[in-house]
């Protein structure tokens, strides 16, 4: 008899938590759907980051100080190419190596680092 009022009570208050949470079909029926998936999608293209940023933040961080370096390396690869004759337009190759080396040894001692954090 207690466990029939007990269900009873339960199926009754559910009834009620249902009724409290429900908009009513005036809201539902009257909202505009089309404009909030809209709303929606402006809103996911205003925080979605662009795609390079989004492939260098995947990168391990070695390979992220190695891709820095590399940029840096730059300058003194098309300093080399410009200001210099001849062979020794490599010696400008050798700038850009060490700034690649120099990169990814800088990222590989960030990684530890933040290991041991």
């Amino acid at each position: 008899m207690s466990s029939n009022k007990e269900r009873e009570r339960i199926q009754r208050l559910r009834d009620a938590q249902l009724n409290q949470r429900n908009p009513g079909e005036s809201k539902i029926r009257g909202y505009d759907w089309a404009a909030h998936a809209k709303r929606g999608q402006q809103i996911k293209k205003k925080t979605r980051k662009p795609l390079l940023v989004d492939l260098y933040q995947v990168l391990p961080s070695r390979w992220k100080g190695a891709l820095v370096g590399f940029a840096i390396g730059l300058v003194p690869l098309l300093a080399g190419q410009i200001f210099l004759e001849g062979d020794w337009k490599l010696l400008g190759l050798v700038g850009m190596l060490v700034c690649l080396v120099v990169g990814f040894v800088i990222g590989a001692a960030t990684t530890y680092e933040t290991v041991k954090k």
